[in-house]
């Protein structure tokens, strides 16, 4: 069987269309990959915004632990009671649905609305009614610490965030189980 010049023309424009596929193929597989880093640089530094908002909420509460017998101070520290405890449950919420969208499984967080909000909600109660005793202000700042602790995560990782949610969530729970068992 003889080739002729235009049998060779066709092969050649052949492998040219395959080494084209071949390259295009790759270069999407690259794009792809780099969208995908893009994707989860810009989550994690959402993440770590709200990072620093628990943060910087948890420090106020931290700072007016000790002065809420009066009015005032007792009614800042509820507001930023409510604020640590809002930004937590945002971040928490924000967490689980954007590990969802980078493809995790539901399964590595905690429903949102975690122990720590829980333990929150708890000395939000006591100092609201006035009943807060030493064993509250305990539970309230080991709780608090565990929060403060948790934001101290790096390197902020969506993976170390989660990491650190779940230990810090773990913390709370071991804090309100010897809280009802006393």
């Amino acid at each position: 069987m003889r080739l002729g010049v235009r049998d060779a023309l066709y092969l050649f424009i052949i492998f040219l269309l395959i080494a084209q596929l071949y390259v295009t193929s790759h270069e999407n597989g690259k794009l792809k990959r780099e969208q995908e880093s893009i994707k989860e640089n810009l989550i994690t530094s959402q993440l770590t915004h709200e990072i620093f908002e628990v943060r910087h909420h948890a420090k106020l509460v931290k700072r007016l632990m000790g002065s809420h017998q009066n009015n005032e101070s007792k009614l800042a520290l509820l507001i930023e009671l409510n604020n640590t405890k809002y930004s937590l449950s945002k971040l928490e919420m924000d967490a689980e649905y954007l590990g969802t969208w980078l493809g995790y499984k539901n399964d590595i967080l905690l429903p949102s609305g975690g122990d720590c909000v829980e333990l929150l909600d708890v000395v939000y109660s006591s100092i609201q009614s006035g009943n807060m005793t030493n064993k509250d202000i305990l539970l309230a700042s080991k709780g608090i610490d565990a929060i403060i602790n948790f934001t101290y995560v790096y390197p902020p990782t969506y993976e170390n965030i989660i990491k650190g949610l779940n230990e810090m969530n773990s913390k709370c729970r071991e804090l309100l189980l010897d809280a009802d068992k006393t």
